[in-house]
C-alpha cells in the first residue's frame, strides 16, 4: 500500500518514525508539501 501524498510505502513511514529509517531531503520536501508548508534547512554554528 502507497502513502499517496508521500509517494512511499506506508512500511517506509513506520520504519521513519521509529527511528530504522534516515530521512532523505527529497522525503522531507514531500512531508512539507503535504503539509503545506515550506522545507527550510539550515547550518547554523
Amino acid at each position: 500500500m502507497k502513502t499517496r501524498k508521500l509517494q512511499t510505502t506506508q512500511s517506509a513511514v513506520a520504519r521513519m518514525e521509529t527511528g530504522q529509517q534516515n530521512f532523505t531531503t527529497d522525503m522531507l520536501q514531500k512531508i512539507a508539501t503535504a503539509f503545506k508548508r515550506n522545507l527550510r534547512i539550515e547550518f547554523v554554528k
